[in-house]
């Protein structure tokens, strides 16, 4: 690929967990191709969060990790990781506790080569499992995105059954869904049912905390992937017609230290949806999401509260 390209200079980028790899990575095509490599030392968040002022450095970058999301930066090339676990065993073990005989399947892009034999695990116990399609940034049918869930969403079942390790994602399907999920961890063999109240109950108090802020930094990603400029001016308009001081916020890597110095006493993230649902403990003060800025200035209600996603850019 690089040889064919004719590149001189490479570009190398990893989310933390591959980081480690990048030098011997780097050796090997410096070795094998006599390009110059240059890897990116910044964090990495996934697919939408390509370094771009160093593929604007390279002659070709190359992305590990993460699938694409639809179109693609120019000269970026997305190197898939996968892992070798087999999902038959765990699936056998998480058939007991589920509930239906219809059930959608969902897992990242590290496990997508291995729901066929997924899906015959639970065929053979007389389990229908359905995969939602790609579409958009969904690049596999089955995957879903930690601001995505479109795959997931597409299905008209009553449970899920995610595959895969962590919490976030099988949260995030029951959030979007308002289904049953069941999170089977091929790595650990864990099996557990996902229960969002203990999320809904943080994410109400933090619509409470911000209820008395009169000024509000409305945050807009410099990343490709996650920046929503109209949304940030659509929830500026709402928070001005409401009354309350509005600032727009362009950054790129969103940390607490840099919001108590703006002199923020409340945020609404327009970036990644993590940045206010999974990282909220690092902050100070309330970080809202689009939707739940809009159920605190009363244009939606608590009861239809929505699970934000990036569907778009």
């Amino acid at each position: 690929m690089i040889k064919k390209s004719g590149a001189a200079r490479v570009g190398l980028q990893a989310p933390e967990g591959l980081k480690r790899a990048t030098p011997i990575v780097a050796a090997r095509i410096a070795e094998e191709t006599g390009a110059e490599v240059i890897i990116s030392g910044d964090p990495c968040f996934g697919a939408c969060d390509v370094d771009t002022r160093l593929s604007g450095e390279v002659d070709l970058m190359l992305h590990l990790g993460h699938a694409g999301i639809g179109e693609e930066p120019e000269k970026v090339i997305f190197l898939e990781a996968r892992m070798n676990e087999d999902l038959r065993g765990v699936v056998e073990k998480a058939i007991g506790e589920l509930k239906s005989k219809r059930v959608g399947v969902s897992t990242t892009v590290q496990h997508v080569h291995k729901l066929d034999g997924a899906l015959e695990v639970l065929a053979e116990h007389g389990i229908e499992g359905l995969l939602g399609p790609a579409s958009g940034r969904i690049k596999y049918p089955g995957q879903v995105l930690g601001c995505c869930y479109a795959s997931a969403k597409a299905l008209d079942v009553d449970e899920y059954l995610f595959i895969g390790t962590g919490q976030f994602h099988p949260l995030g399907i029951a959030l979007a869904t308002g289904k049953r999920v069941l999170a089977a961890d091929p790595v650990t063999c864990e099996i557990l049912e996902i229960d969002p109240d203990p999320m809904l109950r943080r994410r109400f108090a933090a619509i409470s905390r911000a209820a008395d802020a009169k000024s509000f930094a409305v945050l807009v990603s410099k990343k490709s992937g996650q920046k929503r400029m109209e949304l940030a001016r659509r929830m500026m308009a709402l928070g001005e017609a409401r009354g309350r001081e509005m600032f727009l916020v362009y950054l790129d890597n969103i940390e607490p230290d840099r919001l108590l110095n703006l002199g923020a006493r409340a945020a609404v993230s327009t970036a990644c949806p993590r940045v206010a649902l999974d990282d909220s403990a690092k902050y100070s003060i309330p970080v809202l999401t689009p939707p739940e800025f809009e159920v605190l200035v009363g244009k939606r209600k608590w009861e239809d509260y929505l699970f934000d996603e990036i569907d778009d850019i």
